[in-house]
């Protein structure tokens, strides 16, 4: 059975909220879920971490065609070479999307996601472009979708009434 995956997206050279995004990677690993990203630094890096210091798996999907930029603490990472076109396949492994702060490359994760019907839920004490797309999606109405979370607890609650807990796909 394929297990949950959880896909944590956020800006790469992002020094801020390492601390909140290395929390959420640890509560998705103690929940036994796949952590997938972008496989690089900032965001992805500090997440991943969490989720290997619980002993998680970690999947980053990088977007170049080898691993000179994978982080230390995925477990698996897969060489795209599509560059950004990546960012498709990033939500779309993902069951729930985790928005931290970001930029654009967020920005086109967050648009994905909208498009496939994907739940997101945007940290919003972290700002950037996460937080921007939440305001603009929650006035189209996508109440069902979006979920703002203003802390670390909020959001990783939030993981777990999405994904009920659950540890496997039905």
């Amino acid at each position: 059975m394929i297990g949950r995956q959880v896909a944590v997206i956020g800006s790469h050279d992002d020094s801020r909220f390492l601390n909140e995004a290395r929390e959420i990677g640890r509560h998705i690993a103690r929940r036994h879920w796949v952590l997938v990203c972008g496989g690089r630094g900032g965001i992805m890096e500090a997440a991943s971490k969490g989720a290997a210091e619980e002993g998680g798996i970690v999947v980053g999907i990088l977007p170049g065609n080898d691993f000179s930029d994978a982080n230390p603490y995925l477990s698996a990472a897969v060489a795209s070479g599509i560059g950004f076109a990546r960012n498709s396949m990033n939500v779309l492994s993902g069951d729930v999307i985790v928005a931290i702060g970001g930029k654009t490359g967020t920005m086109s994760e967050l648009s994905y996601a909208f498009q496939y019907g994907k739940p997101i839920i945007i940290c919003s004490f972290a700002g950037g472009w996460s937080a921007a797309f939440a305001d603009i999606a929650l006035r189209e109405d996508a109440r069902s979708l979006i979920h703002t979370a203003a802390t670390v607890n909020e959001a990783t609650g939030m993981l777990d009434a999405l994904l009920g807990g659950e540890t496997a796909r039905r």
